[in-house]
């Protein structure tokens, strides 16, 4: 993958530094550029010294002790030949949002897979983030608008790119893009297919940027969280995660109005992430089925992705007051195509001849 901050004529108005990906082999790195250039080549790419100031998204590190970030002028590019365990990589790398002049036209640059653009927006004081790739059930590739964020501000990027599916997932200050292009999940298409690549090589950076806090990783794509850690918003009570956004494309502004995504289902998204469900999934949290396997036996199946926190009991009452049994809850191993995974309820020794009541519960 080559990062590339890209200088174009391709829109009126000016464009920025931006970042972009092609294939091949490339080792996990990390650069907070405080004395390791190691690898770091090219022309205008310089080491600057101070202080940026306060980083408004959780810049990694203390600002005190990391003052340096790679000053770029024109191209920096950082390339390594060994080749990861691992079909899936991860890039975070904080940057200053600052358009240039132009944008450059990616057509014909077949060995880039996604390319991040900064681009002069509409609204005073504001730069918009620009993603190259391929918008959902389109032939070919072009700019896709992200979000928009403070001119000259620094940001964090992080790019989770998938070299089995060619897709890659995008946020940005921790906030998954999700546009009516994109994907259900939050995922965009490579702009290029992976070829005969099946990793990343190579980030280049091109344009008049400061790029702090550079990490490069390979692993299996489900061990990637989103680095910002912790709730992104609580809603009805609901600790609402970084995490949880990136899993199933939701943005912290549809967390935060906390609607029904899916009609079908009725459950708000705060309802659905308490009952380990997709949002975006018409999945109902219910009882799918009841099987008697005895005249004092009984197996409740239900839907659910949390490992553990639910409850189903049996009940003497409609209301759940007298509990008489609390059942041993498995999960299946395979999820279906929301990634949801059923869960088995087993009862025994229930009392035999009376009327019994069965109550599911997420805790």
């Amino acid at each position: 993958m080559s990062l590339k901050t890209y200088k174009t004529a391709v829109c009126a108005g000016a464009l920025m530094s931006a970042v972009a990906w092609s294939g091949g082999a490339f080792a996990s790195i990390s650069q907070n550029f405080e004395s390791d250039m190691t690898g770091i080549t090219g022309t205008g790419g310089s080491l600057g010294a101070g202080s940026v100031g306060t980083i408004p998204c959780g810049r990694p590190g203390t600002v005190g002790a990391d003052l340096k970030v790679l000053a770029i002028t024109g191209t920096v590019t950082y390339a390594e030949s060994d080749t990861p365990s691992s079909n899936a990589s991860q890039v975070d790398l904080m940057f200053k949002a600052e358009p240039t002049d132009e944008l450059d036209d990616l057509a014909g640059q077949t060995d880039i897979k996604v390319a991040l653009a900064v681009v002069e927006s509409e609204t005073a004081g504001k730069a918009s983030l620009k993603l190259w790739c391929k918008a959902k059930n389109a032939s070919t590739a072009s700019w896709v608008a992200l979000c928009d964020v403070d001119n000259a501000s620094w940001a964090r990027a992080t790019l989770v790119l998938d070299y089995t599916t060619e897709r890659c997932r995008v946020s940005i200050n921790g906030d998954p893009q999700v546009t009516a292009n994109a994907y259900a999940d939050a995922w965009y298409t490579f702009a290029n297919g992976k070829g005969s690549d099946n990793y990343l090589k190579s980030v280049t950076m091109v344009g008049s940027t400061e790029v702090d806090d550079f990490v490069v990783s390979h692993s299996a794509l489900d061990s990637y969280v989103e680095p910002f850690d912790g709730a992104a918003v609580t809603a009805d009570g609901v600790v609402i995660t970084y995490e949880d956004l990136n899993k199933y494309g939701i943005t912290v502004a549809q967390a935060t109005e906390n609607g029904v995504l899916n009609a079908d289902s009725g459950m708000k998204i705060s309802e659905k992430i308490d009952a380990g469900l997709n949002p975006k999934s018409a999945t109902k949290f219910e009882m799918k089925t009841m099987t008697t396997t005895s005249a004092s036996a009984a197996t409740i199946t239900f839907p659910g992705n949390k490992t553990s926190g639910y409850t189903v009991t049996a009940t003497s009452d409609a209301a759940g007051a007298t509990v008489l049994k609390t059942a041993t809850v498995t999960q299946s191993v395979d999820a279906d195509a929301n990634g949801e995974k059923t869960n088995t309820a087993t009862f025994s020794d229930l009392p035999d001849n009376e009327l019994i009541y069965f109550h599911l519960k997420a805790n």
